[in-house]
């Protein structure tokens, strides 16, 4: 990882859109029941209205990621369109897993060196968004909860478009939605993600990257990925924009 690479991107950069879960917050982190993540717990329910629809799907089979079994159902719903049934499963899913985020922003994790990021970012004159898998009152309500809703305007928190779930990253809709009233274009904007999923979405429509997680094979997807640099603390991110900080004081 070159901290003067993140510095040159981050001074290249008018706007820097984050990916929510991983590099704001860990959202299904703490909180519930003494349990690190509920993570699994919602996949078991999501996988559990398959079901009772009688529409597993193999490569589901035992997976504990929510959003991927989501995205899957939502996905062969619209395939499907005159199917009643995967209509009807991809609703209820969504519906289950859209209270079990509003409900984990209460206890949802801060991710070290983020917030002191968005400080630092806002305190240098620059602009701050959020392009996102979640639903966006998760997200807002987030923001609100650790008082940093203020670095942010209303139209640059981008979650997920609940009248279309196709819309979810890797497809490029919410990155549009955030460059839709912003000067500069793409150039201007840096995307931090912590997926590869993130990762193609910046990619596809030329946006610069960086990313981060805090897991060291989870990096390893990302540098493997194709993602330059890949950090493994936002504190990298928040010690760059305090310098950009500086300079303009």
């Amino acid at each position: 990882m070159s901290v003067e690479r993140v510095t040159d991107l981050l001074s290249r950069a008018t706007c820097v859109v984050l990916d929510f879960d991983g590099p704001v917050a860990r959202l299904f982190a703490g909180g519930h029941e003494g349990k690190e993540s509920v993570a699994g717990r919602i996949a078991e329910e999501l996988l559990d209205i398959a079901a009772s629809h009688r529409l597993e799907v193999d490569e589901m089979h035992g997976c504990t990621d929510p959003h991927a079994i989501f995205s899957c159902y939502a996905g062969r719903a619209a395939h499907y369109g005159e199917s009643e049934a995967w209509g009807s499963a991809a609703a209820e899913m969504q519906g289950v897993l859209t209270a079990w985020e509003i409900k984990s922003a209460e206890h949802a994790e801060p991710t070290p060196g983020a917030a002191e990021f968005m400080k630092a970012w806002a305190g240098a004159g620059r602009r701050l968004a959020v392009a996102s898998n979640n639903h966006p009152d998760a997200i807002k309500r987030y923001l609100e909860r650790e008082s940093l809703s203020k670095y942010f305007v209303p139209s640059s928190v981008i979650g997920r478009n609940e009248r279309d779930a196709a819309l979810m990253k890797p497809n490029p809709w919410a990155l549009n939605e955030v460059m839709r009233d912003s000067a500069g274009g793409v150039a201007a904007h840096l995307m931090v993600g912590d997926s590869a999923t993130d990762w193609q979405t910046a990619n596809a429509v030329g946006m610069p990257f960086i990313g981060f997680h805090r897991k060291p094979e989870k990096r390893v997807v990302l540098s493997r990925g194709g993602a330059v640099p890949v950090l493994d603390s936002m504190q990298v991110l928040a010690d760059a924009a305090r310098g950009l900080q500086a300079q303009v004081r």
